[in-house]
């Protein structure tokens, strides 16, 4: 994907317009007051489980935690209730998602997600990530940390859920990131594209939160699909977040690439999608030094050269 759209789709990404109102509690999402929250005609328009589930999901929107707990403990299959994704429509309407407990997090509601999980709420949320994923990019880490806590994985994306650290990413969130990782996030997780954290943070300009993720066991050496890696926008030049931590920032990360004994400049994406493919990378010594290719990368690039 082009450099600048993928900046553009960052920056479109960090400034949705939010989601429609909530209920009367005050927000804790001031600092990023971009953040797209559930919008309450949109959800109870979409939920599964019939009115019982509208009802549920209403006292959560409210914070009536006891007249939900009642519910739940009435019919405890509730806890299932969930926005219903139509399959027709890749992308819905801003704010229609979510499951109960993404709508406590919505509203900072701390008894809701203890009185959710004591009634059976999957530690992940019933979408795996979703809570999280909203939880991470709050003024202040109390409900990601609640999560976490009570078990959220920080990694739900390994499993097929959305993922917290993209979204701390994309909203520039340095905390957030901060957060995860403390908890055990893996810096070097790819998606199915090859695309890890520290390549992400790059791709979006976040010079910071690339530092921060390599210095957690991050590397500028995956390499993904089409012979790319966070390195290699080391070489671009930054055409956003140009302020003098992130530049600084940057230099130090340029700095960490010309000494990991890789050669530097990187050859272009061509070159390292051919010498993986044939097997010449990466050798032991460049493994050492942090270059990676996840596996199903690696059979992806050698299956494309046959």
């Amino acid at each position: 994907m082009n450099r600048r759209i993928r900046i553009l789709a960052a920056l479109m990404l960090a400034t949705a317009p939010i989601g429609g109102c909530m209920a009367a509690a005050p927000s804790c999402y001031t600092k990023r007051a971009s953040v797209v929250l559930p919008d309450r005609i949109r959800v109870l328009a979409h939920l599964n489980n019939g009115a019982s589930g509208r009802a549920v999901a209403e006292a959560i929107f409210d914070g009536r935690v006891d007249d939900a707990r009642a519910m739940l403990a009435r019919d405890p299959r509730l806890i299932t209730t969930a926005v219903l994704d139509d399959p027709k429509v890749p992308q819905p309407p801003a704010g229609q998602y979510g499951d109960l407990l993404t709508l406590a997090v919505a509203r900072c509601d701390a008894d809701a997600a203890t009185m959710l999980f004591a009634a059976g709420m999957p530690k992940d949320g019933v979408k795996r990530g979703n809570a999280l994923s909203l939880a991470i990019l709050a003024d202040a880490p109390t409900m990601a940390e609640q999560l976490l806590a009570a078990g959220a994985s920080p990694d739900p994306q390994a499993r097929g859920g959305e993922d917290p650290m993209r979204s701390a990413i994309s909203f520039g969130h340095l905390g957030g990131v901060m957060t995860l990782l403390r908890h055990g996030a893996d810096p070097r997780w790819t998606d199915r594209f090859g695309i890890d954290p520290v390549r992400r943070a790059l791709d979006a300009e976040q010079a910071e939160i690339a530092e921060l993720l390599v210095d957690r066991g991050g590397t500028l050496w995956s390499v993904a699909d089409d012979g790319s890696m966070a390195a290699h926008a080391l070489l671009e030049q930054p055409l956003i977040f140009t302020s003098p931590e992130m530049r600084a920032a940057r230099a130090r990360l340029l700095e960490r690439a010309r000494n990991a004994g890789l050669g530097w400049p990187p050859p272009d994406r061509a070159m390292v999608k051919e010498q993986v493919a044939s097997g010449a990378w990466p050798t032991a010594e460049m493994a050492h030094a942090g270059m990676t290719v996840a596996p199903t990368v690696l059979e992806r690039i050698r299956s494309a050269k046959r």
